[in-house]
């Protein structure tokens, strides 16, 4: 499968700013409702769009990534973004099974 836990800067920049691929980041809290019930569709996306982009995971709390999260997320969870080459080119925040698929559409699009 082609989903990466992100725990530090150096894995960031080696599976998001590196990545030839798009990537599919999801910023969750263990203690976000709905960002349980995001990340097992997103896995699921990320398992029948394999080869079209890479998924990855960053908890905002995790003080390693505390600028990656300001910088991007802006402490809104859960919050999914699109990246190129580290850019964010598209996003979406909140949670909604039909919010999920539109976004997945536009990313395997």
């Amino acid at each position: 499968m082609n989903c990466v836990q992100i725990n530090n800067s150096q894995e960031w920049h080696d599976h998001v700013t590196s990545n030839q691929k798009p990537v599919v980041v999801s910023f969750f809290a263990e203690w976000c409702a709905p960002c349980h019930k995001l990340n097992p569709q997103l896995i699921q996306e990320a398992q029948k769009n394999c080869e079209k982009w890479q998924l990855c995971f960053v908890n905002v709390d995790n003080e390693d990534l505390y600028d990656v999260v300001q910088q991007i997320a802006k402490a809104q969870i859960p919050s999914v973004h699109l990246l190129n080459r580290g850019t964010s080119i598209d996003s979406m925040t909140g949670y909604s099974e039909r919010k999920t698929k539109s976004f997945i559409d536009r990313v395997c699009s």
